[in-house]
C-alpha cells in the first residue's frame, strides 16, 4: 500500500449520487480511505458534515496539504442558500470529486445525470464507484460514463478493490499532469 499512499497529493471529495448513494457514504468513505491508506482528517470531515458556508469548506480543503477523503454529506445538486448548487462550487475550485452511486442506481440514469451535472459545472470527476452488489463491467463500459469499478461493504471484493484503486491511480496522474 505505500504506493497507494503517495497517490493522493490533495483533498479529493466523495459525492454521493442520489438519496442511495448519500445513504451509502457513511460506509463508503471509511472504506476508501482505508484502501487509499489515508490519515483520519476530522477537522475536514467534520466541515463537510456541516452547514457551512460553501467556500469556507473548499478553502479548508484546497488550504489542506497531502492527501485526504472528505466525503460530501450532501447531494451535489441540492440548491444552496448562496444561490448556487454544491457541483458549481466543486467546480469552481476545481474540486477533484468521486461520484458513489449504489448497485441499485448503477443500471438507472441516474449515474448518466449525475455525471452531467458534474460534468456541466466544470467539476473535475475522477469517476463513478459503485458501491455494492456484483459489478458488471462489459455493461458499465457501454454507458461511456468514467466507472473506475465496485467496492464492497467490509473486506470483501478485494480484487475488484484493487482494480478500483488501479484505475482510480491511473485518473489521479491524468488530472494531475493536465
Amino acid at each position: 500500500m505505500s504506493e497507494q499512499r503517495s497517490l493522493l497529493t490533495s483533498p479529493l471529495v466523495l459525492a454521493g449520487a442520489g438519496p442511495g448513494g448519500l445513504a451509502a457514504l457513511p460506509q463508503a468513505a471509511p472504506r476508501l480511505q482505508s484502501l487509499l491508506a489515508l490519515p483520519a482528517t476530522t477537522e475536514l470531515s467534520q466541515l463537510a458534515a456541516q452547514s457551512v458556508e460553501p467556500d469556507q469548506l473548499m478553502a479548508a480543503l484546497q488550504g489542506h496539504r497531502g492527501g485526504a477523503l472528505v466525503a460530501l454529506e450532501q447531494d451535489p445538486g441540492r440548491w444552496l442558500p448562496v444561490g448556487t448548487r454544491w457541483a458549481e462550487v466543486l467546480g469552481a475550485w476545481r474540486q477533484p470529486t468521486l461520484l458513489l452511486v449504489t448497485a441499485d442506481d448503477a443500471t438507472s440514469g441516474l449515474a448518466a445525470a449525475y455525471t452531467a451535472l458534474l460534468d456541466r459545472s466544470a467539476v473535475p470527476l475522477l469517476g463513478l464507484v459503485q458501491w455494492g452488489g456484483s459489478w458488471d463491467g462489459s455493461a458499465r463500459a457501454c454507458e461511456g460514463l468514467a466507472w473506475l469499478g465496485a467496492l464492497q461493504p467490509g473486506d470483501h471484493g478485494a480484487a475488484g478493490a484493487e482494480v478500483l484503486l488501479e484505475a482510480l491511480k491511473l485518473r489521479w496522474q491524468r488530472l494531475t499532469t493536465l
